[in-house]
């Protein structure tokens, strides 16, 4: 075959940029490289894909035409990729599962409990990740199955709901008080602990919803990827407050105790997972629905 997936790789790039230096620096080749294979398929197809002048790189007519081939050709060829990738999976009794910190403390140490004496020929490996990055371990490949709290759908998967885990109010005592509930609205001069929106968007704003319906308009605090990280001290002096479920109250217990919201809240636990599922994948899949916490009556 005279026309190479690197080739078109390369066409599509430079379609894109429309700059050879640009597209180069995409592909991390050189620029001379990008130039040489563009010329070679130029001569295989037997067109001309761009004008180039002084004035910058243009798609000719039959460039653009033939993009839309290339975008096909490169979009099987990924698809073939992860036809392989699934059918090693089934070949194995390996799943990689990506959690969230809210995950870690409580359902996945049930997860591998319950998965150890019911399906020992099961062998998960956790791959730990910020709020926000279970979407982004699923889509790069790092893991097949997604835990956590408002998951959107990888690129070539699903995603659902199987659960609802309360929030709590997690701050020192000296914020909270002594009783099992606290209303929100005591805290308008507390300032509130939350990683940056664009880390997980839809978290973010939920979280943000939940206070204002309850007559908080917070001050926010953010800048860390989790929720306190390197700032967990402001919690334990008082300084601050954070919204979580009761696992990161426990995992941040030194100093600090979660009250119930007063009126409760929950957030949706979501198992996100790349298609097609292997049957180690399916088993943890069964196992995690079966352990999630209930929706709120």
């Amino acid at each position: 075959m005279k026309v190479s997936l690197r080739q078109l790789e390369i066409f599509r790039a430079v379609a894109a940029e429309l700059h050879f230096g640009r597209a180069a620096h995409r592909l991390r080749l050189s620029q001379p490289t990008v130039s040489k294979e563009l010329a070679r398929l130029e001569r295989a197809l037997g067109v001309e894909l761009f004008v180039r002048s002084s004035g910058g790189t243009a798609l000719t007519g039959e460039g653009a035409e033939l993009l839309e081939q290339a975008d096909r050709v490169l979009e099987a060829a990924q698809q073939l990729e992860r036809s392989a990738a699934a059918a090693r999976r089934r070949r194995t009794s390996q799943v990689r599962v990506a959690a969230s910190p809210s995950v870690v403390n409580r359902l996945m140490p049930q997860l591998l409990r319950e998965l150890e004496r019911h399906h020992p020929d099961v062998e998960v490996t956790e791959v730990e990740v910020d709020t926000g990055g279970v979407t982004a371990a699923l889509d790069a490949g790092a893991a097949e199955v997604g835990l956590g709290h408002h998951v959107a759908a990888p690129a070539h998967g699903s995603v659902r709901t199987i659960g609802h885990d309360e929030l709590f109010v997690i701050a020192a005592e000296s914020v909270v008080g002594q009783g099992p509930t606290v209303g929100l609205d005591r805290l308008a001069d507390v300032p509130l602990i939350l990683w940056p929106r664009e880390q997980s968007p839809i978290y973010h704003d939920a979280v943000l919803e939940i206070c204002r319906s309850r007559g908080l308009e917070p001050l926010l605090l953010t800048g860390t990827s989790r929720v306190s990280g390197s700032r967990s001290y402001l919690l334990r002096e008082g300084r601050a407050f954070a919204l979580g479920p009761r696992d990161f109250a426990r995992s941040e217990s030194h100093g600090v105790r979660a009250a119930h919201l007063s009126p409760r809240a929950h957030v949706p636990l979501d198992l996100a997972w790349v298609e097609p599922p292997s049957p180690a994948a399916r088993t943890l899949m069964a196992r995690a629905r079966s352990l999630a916490p209930s929706p709120p009556p």
